[in-house]
């Protein structure tokens, strides 16, 4: 009860729900989370940490860089209706779709 829990609080922010759908495109470095959602690197985290904590984010170290990804998991197949169904109808997840593959187009690798 307490995962399902742990689940339900990450997604009651609005911010974390941005970055769940961002995820839900591919594995996204913090950096491109603030440029495209325009918060801070600390903001980035805080947020990106409380979705992994909660189980619905993975991270990976590369160097100095921080990489997050979903964690895909059976029993939360919900989250995948969650994002396709509802989130992706939003014109402010759509936008930050948008501004998300343009940043892509642009950014040096692995970050700036």
């Amino acid at each position: 009860m307490e995962k399902i829990l742990d689940v339900f609080k990450a997604l009651s922010d609005e911010t974390r729900l941005r970055i769940l759908n961002l995820l839900y495109e591919q594995e996204l470095c913090v950096c491109d989370i603030m440029e495209t959602l325009q918060i801070s690197q600390s903001k980035a985290s805080r947020h990106l940490i409380y979705l992994k904590n909660a189980g619905l984010a993975t991270d990976r170290k590369q160097a100095q860089w921080a990489f997050y990804s979903i964690t895909k998991d059976e029993k939360m197949k919900f989250i995948d209706s969650l994002v396709y169904d509802n989130l992706r109808q939003l014109e402010a997840c759509r936008k930050d779709l948008e501004n998300l593959h343009e940043w892509l187009k642009h950014k040096e690798y692995p970050c700036e």
